[in-house]
């Protein structure tokens, strides 16, 4: 028996300028993909636990570019097509989980942390363990876009692969460090967004010409990483909004704009994670006592607090 596991993720800054070569913070958060593979049977049978499926398919359908695998399987054949396999075993009994990925309280809801690239690549260390095969980064990346049939900056695969907390840039990741003196709180919208069309918007934005404002978020993400401070986050945070409003990207939902106005009002600074729309957001402030108001506010309004903290590694067998 083979498994592996992978964790999810958390855009800090440098959403959508990431997309334009600038650098962006992620942090690999402690919720993991998993998947398990045993040799076994006339078939890959494949259990999916989290997004609910349940199917069987050949051995063959697998490394078929032109089987339109849906489901369980998905991630497997993308996993497959990406190491470049040519045979794989007749049968298999497989069992994927994403549950962590999900509310607990509305466990039909993701938290919008990364899910899918986090079983791709937990799917990609497994069957390279399996078939012998040597596994890279740029592997799980080609795995994860084959999964989403798009592009993308690899953000979130970067941090299911290596873990930690990252710098991510024109595809390549190194470990970045974070403040002592500077703390954050996570919190879940309740809503979960579809971030493949918030990136179309974007694209199609790009498109049509005066990107002024998408060069002035690529500056403040240079800025935070020559200094992380409040100041510097607020002037992103100014800027994302800006970016928002021009491009129309439906960042700032409703649940976001609440959220935001009540950091202001605690004196918090707080800006969504990744694409937004939904999904979560994550506040700043120097003293835990603020953030501590923050999230209590946030949860007497029906939002979510999440205790998501930095998964020290990523891509990783477990046994």
């Amino acid at each position: 028996m083979i498994e592996y596991q992978a964790p999810g993720k958390a855009v800090i800054w440098g959403e959508y300028a990431v997309l334009a070569g600038a650098p962006a913070m992620v942090m690999a958060v402690n919720r993991f993909a998993r998947c398990r593979i045993e040799r076994g049977g006339s078939s890959w049978h494949c259990l999916a636990q989290g997004f609910s499926d349940e199917c069987s398919v050949l051995h063959t359908q697998l490394l078929d570019a032109e089987a339109g695998l849906a489901g369980a399987a998905a991630p497997l054949g993308a996993a497959a097509r990406a190491l470049g396999l040519h045979q794989l075993p007749k049968g298999a009994e497989v069992q994927l989980d994403t549950r962590t990925f999900y509310s607990s309280s509305y466990p039909d809801r993701k938290l919008g942390i990364g899910s899918s690239a986090a079983i791709c690549t937990a799917a990609c260390g497994a069957l390279a363990e399996l078939t012998g095969s040597t596994l890279e980064f740029t592997t799980a990346l080609q795995a994860h876009r084959l999964l989403q049939r798009a592009e993308g900056s690899g953000i979130d695969v970067a941090a299911a692969f290596h873990g930690g907390m990252l710098r991510f840039e024109a595809g390549n990741a190194s470990a970045a460090a974070w403040p002592d003196s500077l703390q954050h709180q996570f919190v879940w919208t309740g809503i979960s967004a579809k971030t493949t069309s918030h990136l179309r918007s974007f694209s199609d934005w790009r498109a049509r010409g005066d990107t002024r404002v998408l060069s002035e978020l690529a500056e403040s993400c240079h800025e935070l990483f020559a200094q992380i401070s409040l100041d510097n986050l607020t002037e992103y945070v100014r800027r994302l909004k800006k970016l928002d409003q021009q491009a129309a990207l439906g960042i700032y939902t409703k649940p976001h704009r609440m959220l935001d106005r009540l950091a202001i009002e605690q004196q918090v600074v707080y800006k969504p994670c990744g694409a937004g729309g939904g999904d979560i957001g994550i506040a700043f402030a120097e003293e835990k006592n603020a953030l501590n108001a923050f999230a209590e506010a946030a949860a007497r309004l029906a939002f979510h607090p999440l205790s998501l903290e930095i998964a020290a590694y990523g891509l990783k067998p477990t046994r």
